[in-house]
């Protein structure tokens, strides 16, 4: 009975090593889950958020068709502003279904190329598209080819599936503890059985020696071989066989258990998103009125990126049709007067560069519409040569960002403290009434105090020291440039705030950063009638005339960056950066 109480054991054992092991082999779910979809061939697909999040787990993403193939992922809001009201199809998910489904939507406006968009987080081009993202619940997806050619009909999209099985492992070990228990259980039933087979009376027995005779030869004969000691035979421990069958199992159970992992375990369930541990990042309150900053970090280097490749292209060809494409107002007329004047003059130094080194700070308006505006201040690669500041617009969906305002940061500026990217900050009106000045007064009152210096009205609103664009073209510049004429030629100077509207961004203090442009205008008339005025440097270059009897208008655009604080405090406004160079130049009437 013994023996069969371990038999049955044992094979139990093995049924459950067996349906353990079947667990991860036989058994073992798919690693994996897809859907796919044909669409009807428009320029632009959309596959919704919702789409790829039909499962739960990364999205790898295959998408095929007849020639080349672009994607890009975006917030939807964005991906949804770009594509606008051209014919596209939607690629979402259906619940009752359990698959992608899709559907076209007419439309009559113009599908344009998507590559290169500022929008994009990521973006992907090649014949035959596969790529594994991880997005958000507010990202959509954006399928197209050129922009003019039918975008790729076939989107796949796979998920991958949780291939734990948490019996498994139990299984295994379970039933290798259960074979050691039935071998134990075995040994114990074979020595009992011995016992039940130990010495016995015996009578005549047909002339067999005595079991004491018998013990007696085998001991001699098994002395009697070479090198035996003496009166010694082998000997065999009872539990030899024991532990000859226990190593096996052993060595079973731990090749076994080597193979196991987390997924062999049962397991708690995985912690609610936001909650991964004490750095998880806090999030807005629910009904939380914030919108999205319109750039991340990672965006603002790239577009800070294209904007520096762009820019060297220009200035090295002096083609400001090409610096358009990434620079408007202020900024654009600063490199469009500079591009003229080299064209007559190599030796005249070119506008001011954007560095392609890292952008050090990224200060997003919170919008989902547009037109949208960022800043952004990148240091190059020398440490020696001030950073520089950059605000920039873009009009709508489907154009880029463009610099508006460019300044080179002063010496010794020190930015306020702003919000960090991934939450971005408020545009101010030009015309709030929360700060010390409103942004739409700041050239107008700068520009008195650049004309009078102390004497002006505002000079009690900025701070002097570490100005030094007031040495540059402050009041004693003035003074002195006016006292070097001679007696037959007059200067004047007038300040006018640029057309460009200014833009500022809210700070940690209640503060705000504001950028503004603003146009110094020199004039030098003759004093007297026959006399007549010399134009010199770039003025006389742009001009292309070597003396007017008329006098000469010359116009400097400045483009500033201030630190303004909240209405009530008792900080200054501060100058943190500037640029300034000839913008235009013409003989009086």
């Amino acid at each position: 009975m013994r023996f069969i109480i371990a038999a049955v054991v044992v094979v139990l054992a093995a049924l459950m090593v067996a349906l353990g092991f079947a667990q991860r082999t036989v058994f073992a779910p798919p690693s994996t889950v897809a859907s796919s979809v044909t669409t009807s061939g428009t320029p632009y697909t959309i596959v919704t958020a919702d789409a790829l999040h039909g499962h739960d787990g990364r999205q790898t993403v295959r998408v095929s068709g007849d020639g080349a193939a672009f994607a890009a992922y975006g917030t939807a809001d964005d991906v949804e502003a770009f594509v606008g009201d051209a014919p596209h199809d939607v690629v979402s998910w259906d619940d009752e279904a359990g698959e992608l489904t899709s559907r076209a939507v007419q439309g009559s406006g113009q599908a344009v190329d998507p590559a290169g968009s500022d929008l994009w987080y990521r973006e992907y081009s090649g014949a035959d598209l596969t790529f594994t993202v991880d997005v958000p619940d507010d990202v959509s997806l954006l399928v197209a080819a050129d922009g003019t050619a039918a975008a790729p009909e076939d989107v796949d999209v796979t998920w991958p599936l949780s291939t734990s099985t948490p019996a498994a492992g139990p299984l295994i070990v379970g039933g290798l503890v259960l074979l050691l228990v039935g071998v134990g259980l075995y040994v114990w039933a074979l020595r009992h059985h011995r016992r039940l087979r130990g010495p016995r009376r015996r009578g005549d027995d047909g002339g067999r020696p005595p079991r004491a005779s018998r013990r007696a030869t085998r001991r001699a004969l098994a002395g009697s071989g070479p090198g035996a000691a003496p009166g010694r035979g082998p000997r065999r421990g009872r539990g030899g066989r024991a532990r000859v069958a226990a190593v096996p199992v052993l060595v079973v159970g731990a090749l076994a258990l080597t193979g196991c992992t987390a997924d062999y375990w049962p397991s708690s369930p995985p912690a609610p998103a936001g909650t991964t541990g004490p750095a998880a990042t806090a999030t807005p309150e629910p009904g939380s009125e914030l919108q999205p900053p319109v750039l991340t970090s990672n965006q603002a280097g790239r577009v800070v990126e294209r904007i520096a490749a762009t820019a060297a292209e220009a200035d090295a060809a002096l083609d400001p049709a090409l610096a358009a494409t990434r620079f408007t107002g202020p900024a654009l007329q600063q490199r469009e007067a500079t591009y003229s004047i080299r064209a007559k003059d190599a030796a005249v130094a070119g506008p001011p560069a954007v560095p392609t080194g890292r952008v050090t700070l990224t200060l997003p308006q919170q919008t989902d519409s547009w037109p949208r505006t960022a800043f952004v201040v990148v240091q190059g690669d020398d440490a020696s040569v001030a950073p520089v500041a950059l605000t920039l617009v873009q009009e709508s969906a489907r154009d880029p960002y463009k610099v508006r305002y460019l300044t080179s940061l002063e010496a010794q500026a020190t930015l306020p403290t702003v919000a960090p990217a991934s939450v971005g900050a408020a545009r101010l009106a030009p015309d709030v009434k929360l700060l010390t000045l409103q942004p739409d007064q700041l050239a107008e009152a700068y520009g008195d105090v650049l004309r009078n210096g102390d004497e002006s009205q505002y000079a009690s609103l900025f701070q002097a020291e570490g100005d030094s664009l007031r040495e540059k073209i402050g009041k004693p510049y003035k003074d002195a440039k006016r006292a070097s004429l001679p007696t037959t030629a007059t200067i004047d100077y007038a300040s006018v705030p640029g057309s460009d509207p200014a833009v500022a961004f809210a700070t940690n203090d209640a503060g705000a950063l504001v950028s503004v442009s603003l146009d110094e205008v020199e004039t030098v008339k003759p004093a007297a009638a026959g006399a007549e005025v010399n134009p010199a440097g770039q003025v006389k270059t742009l001009l292309g005339i070597e003396k007017s009897t008329k006098g000469v208008e010359a116009t400097y655009g400045v483009q500033l960056l201030f630190s303004v604080p909240p209405v009530g405090s008792d900080d200054k406004i501060v100058l943190l950066g500037f640029s300034q160079s000839l913008v235009s130049a013409k003989e009086l009437p």
